[in-house]
């Protein structure tokens, strides 16, 4: 078996042939991240049809309108008994330039990561050139968190491990160093991954899905000089105990 640890089968990518994309992974169990309030219905459908799909809700790092954000965060509360997991929730630096955009990403980063505590949900964490500060606010608020296909350096993920942290390697692994080194630095009880479907094929310029989770587990192993089998089991007991969950 395998999890795959983060992915967006919601996304409009997927319309045309989300069931077959299931079905193409039907021994691989899903978390599936929904971040935006008009993708909840659909979500909840998907999950209440495929058995191994699990849901996390969470709210784009780079979206600072309130009015979605206020819906996102009812709808955390209002499917408390349903989603597996808070997330993706974080600060993304690469699209919000301004100042007053980072600021409104830094509250809304450390009101989610607060909500996450009062729920009792695993924290999903999205850094994209903001690894420093998204570390700093998990230490300041002594959160854990899965840090999802997670860019730094290896000494940030070792400090996030520190932290008690998940570090997430995508299926672009297969061609970036910069996730090859990650693979390599982090220790396999504090590694999961994931596909972060449609985004980041193993195959360049295509449409990834859950089923192609293989080959993160494949590289990883490789990276690490360990088997495959080894490596997709740990890293799916680590996403299970991460995410309360079983299948």
């Amino acid at each position: 078996m395998l999890v795959d640890s983060h992915c967006h089968l919601d996304s409009p990518n997927f319309d045309g042939d989300r069931d077959a994309v299931v079905e193409r992974a039907r021994d691989v169990l899903i978390i599936n991240s929904t971040v935006d309030p008009e993708l909840v219905e659909k979500a909840l459908a998907m999950a209440a049809r495929h058995l191994n799909v699990r849901l996390t809700f969470g709210f784009q790092a780079s979206e600072t309108d309130e009015g979605k954000y206020g819906a996102m965060k009812a709808a955390i509360k209002a499917n408390r008994g349903v989603i597996v997991g808070l997330g993706e929730v974080g600060l993304d630096y690469h699209w919000v330039k301004d100042e007053a955009g980072r600021q409104t990403e830094r509250r809304h980063f450390r009101e989610l990561a607060a909500l996450s505590l009062e729920l009792a949900l695993p924290l999903v964490v999205h850094s994209r050139d903001a690894e420093a500060d998204c570390i700093n606010i998990l230490r300041e608020l002594k959160v854990g968190a899965m840090m999802h296909c997670f860019s730094g350096t290896g000494e940030q993920a070792l400090e996030a491990v520190g932290l008690g942290c998940l570090i997430s390697v995508p299926t672009s692994v297969v061609n970036s160093k910069q996730k090859q080194r990650l693979a390599a630095a982090v220790p396999l009880g504090s590694l999961v991954i994931e596909t972060d479907a449609p985004f980041l094929s193993p195959m360049r310029g295509g449409r990834n899905e859950p089923a192609n989770i293989r080959a993160a587990a494949e590289k990883v192993a490789e990276v690490k000089g360990l088997s495959a089998s080894k490596v997709a089991d740990a890293t799916s007991e680590n996403a299970l105990r991460f995410f309360h969950t079983r299948w």
